[in-house]
C-alpha cells in the first residue's frame, strides 16, 4: 500500500473562458514511506498543481488523492490533518516568513496542531538543529537573517510539523552549489531521522539523478514517464521532445564517447563524470 497516491486525478483552471487550461489529465502517482521522488517537467506541465493536490490545497475535479488508502477529502477534518501529515514547502520558502522571531515562525505549524508548549519547543529546537540554524538565532527576527538562513528557517517551519511526506518545490532555486548541497543535506538528515517520503520538484536533471530513488516526468498535464534515472535518461530523445534534456554531465560523457573514449553510458552526475573521465585517462596512459 502506497503512503500517498493519486488515482486518475484531473484538474483545470478558468473553465468556460478562452483561458481554460487542463493542468492535470488523469494523473496516477504514488510515493512510499522513506522514498525520494523527483518530479520534473517543463514550465506549465502540471508539477506545482500536482504538489498542491498531494497537500490538499487543491481538490481534484475527478479522481481521488489517498493517504494510506483514505480519501484526503473525505471530510473537513481529514483534509485539515493531511496538511500536517504532508508538508509543502513552496519555491523560495523564505517568502513565507512572517513572524516576529524565528522561534515563532518555526512554531506556527506545531501550534496549529494543538501541541503542548513543551512539545512545540522540542520540535522547534529539533527542526532548527536539522537545518543547521543556531539556537541563538531563534529569538532574532527572520528578516534580519542572511538569505541562506532565511531559507533554513522556512524549511524548519515545515519540518517542525514532522510531516510523513515532505514536498519541496524547487528547494535549491537561486542557490550556488554550496547552498544547494546544504539544502540537500538538510533534507537527507530529516529523512534519516523520520523515514519520511520526500517529493522534490526540480528543473535540475542532475539533482533529480543524484538525489531521487525515482524520477517522474510531467508533460502537458500528464504523467508520461516514471522510473529510475537509468530508465528515464535512456529516453533522451523523448525528453528533448518535451523540452527537457539529460544532465549536462551525461551530455559531456556522451560527446566524449562519440570521440572514441571508453566511457559508460549511465553517467548522470558531475561527480560520477569526473571519476569516470579520470579513470579513462589513467587507463589510456602509456
Amino acid at each position: 500500500m502506497a503512503l500517498l497516491q493519486t488515482n486518475s486525478i484531473s484538474f483545470g483552471y478558468s473553465h468556460g473562458t478562452p483561458f481554460e487550461i487542463t493542468a492535470l489529465d488523469h494523473v496516477s502517482f504514488s510515493v512510499d514511506k522513506g522514498e525520494t521522488v523527483a518530479v520534473i517537467g517543463h514550465t506549465g506541465s502540471g508539477k506545482s498543481t500536482l504538489m498542491q493536490m498531494l497537500n490538499g490545497l487543491l481538490k481534484p475535479e475527478s479522481g481521488a488523492v489517498l493517504m494510506e488508502d483514505r480519501d484526503i477529502h473525505a471530510d473537513k477534518q481529514q483534509t485539515r490533518q493531511i496538511r500536517f501529515r504532508v508538508g509543502l514547502c513552496f519555491q523560495y520558502p523564505e517568502y513565507q516568513l512572517f513572524e516576529e522571531t524565528c522561534f515563532k515562525d518555526i512554531s506556527f505549524g506545531p501550534k496549529n496542531m494543538g501541541l503542548s508548549e513543551e512539545e512545540i519547543r522540542q520540535r522547534v529546537l529539533q527542526a532548527a538543529k536539522i537545518v543547521g540554524l543556531p539556537e541563538e538565532l531563534l529569538e532574532k527576527s527572520p528578516f534580519d537573517l542572511s538569505g541562506g538562513q532565511k531559507r533554513r528557517c522556512a524549511i524548519a517551519g515545515v519540518m517542525a510539523m514532522q510531516p510523513e511526506v515532505l514536498i519541496l518545490d524547487e528547494p535549491t532555486a537561486g542557490l550556488d552549489p554550496r547552498g544547494r548541497d546544504a539544502v540537500f543535506a538538510m533534507i537527507r538528515s530529516y529523512q534519516r531521522q523520520t523515514n519520511a517520503a520526500v517529493v522534490i520538484v526540480t528543473h535540475s536533471m542532475e539533482d533529480a539523478a543524484q538525489f531521487a530513488d525515482r524520477i517522474v516526468v510531467m508533460s502537458h498535464g500528464r504523467l508520461v514517464l516514471d522510473g529510475t534515472a537509468d530508465e528515464i535518461f535512456s529516453s533522451a530523445e523523448e525528453l528533448m521532445n518535451m523540452g527537457l534534456n539529460v544532465p549536462a554531465s551525461t551530455r559531456l560523457v556522451n560527446e566524449l564517447r562519440s570521440l572514441g573514449y571508453d566511457l559508460p553510458r549511465n553517467v548522470y552526475t558531475a561527480q560520477a563524470a569526473a571519476e569516470e573521465i579520470a579513470s579513462c585517462l589513467r587507463r589510456s596512459r602509456p
